[in-house]
């Protein structure tokens, strides 16, 4: 165990879905399969990451807790039940943790963002599903109530959003959370303000923060892995100074993804989609 104050550049994986279907079958670039789920979490193993969790990393920054010598942080955005179906069995199999983002809303069943014209493929995980996850060391994150594209919201409908996910969730699990993550990875200066207003210690997005991990614990930058990321790619982004790589092709090629520019954070999914297609 590391003993070290200083903090080692974690690396954050964000996943969506699993699927024991081929993901070009399905067209979806969210899916990973769940036999790349299973080699990633070999080469997780083999290379001596040690997953973690920010509950974790708050007791370390609190003192009460060491770190492994390579920690990562898994995160799964959505709650999606095959989340719980899929990802869970092969993360337990491996003795591994995960973050999981689930909605405060807890009536809404299915994930309309992902096809509103099929919305049953994508059922979300039930409260059953939840507690049981939480029972089994996993950590619950927030992903607001409706998953709303946080940034075209008025200050109110965002309060609600924010901090009623949080308290809805906490009323679930009978205990307090810690983790946010914006929806579409859409990040901006009022949306984090909220986030920290309701108590969060984290948010997560996606491209927008600073490639050092600590430096903006509200805009936690992450490394997306989809069905096009191969095992060369999960490599790369493993043992590579990747979400270096990423920020500097941003800040040259995408001013889009700086929260400082307020103008292109009026269409975070967009831009949030745009950017993980390239």
């Amino acid at each position: 165990m590391n003993r070290s104050r200083k903090t080692p550049n974690i690396k954050v994986l964000m996943y969506h879905r699993l699927s024991k279907e081929k993901p070009e079958k399905l067209g979806d670039l969210h899916v990973v399969h769940v036999d790349d789920f299973r080699r990633q979490l070999r080469l997780i193993e083999a290379l001596n990451f040690m997953p973690i969790t920010f509950e974790d990393y708050l007791l370390y920054r609190e003192g009460k807790l060491t770190l492994p010598k390579k920690p990562i942080i898994l995160t799964f955005d959505d709650g999606h039940l095959d989340t719980f179906e899929l990802a869970l069995p092969i993360l337990k199999e491996f003795d591994m943790r995960a973050v999981i983002f689930v909605l405060g809303n807890r009536k809404q069943r299915y994930a309309h963002w992902e096809n509103k014209h099929d919305e049953t493929n994508y059922p979300l995980m039930e409260d059953q599903h939840i507690i049981e996850a939480r029972e089994d060391g996993f950590e619950i994150g927030a992903h607001s109530m409706t998953h709303a594209d946080l940034s075209k919201l008025g200050q109110k409908a965002m309060q609600r959003e924010i901090k009623g996910s949080k308290e809805s969730i906490e009323s679930l699990l009978g205990e307090s959370i810690v983790s946010f993550a914006y929806p579409f990875g859409g990040v901006a200066r009022n949306v984090i303000s909220i986030t920290q207003q309701a108590g969060f210690k984290y948010g997560c997005g996606v491209y927008t923060g600073p490639p050092n991990f600590g430096d903006d614990n509200f805009d936690i930058r992450r490394l997306a892995i989809t069905s096009k990321t191969n095992t060369a790619a999960f490599l790369m982004r493993l043992l590579t100074p990747y979400e270096y790589v990423e920020w500097f092709y941003g800040k040259m090629k995408h001013k889009y993804v700086s929260i400082d520019n307020e103008p292109e954070l009026n269409t975070p999914a967009v831009n949030y989609e745009r950017t993980l297609r390239r």
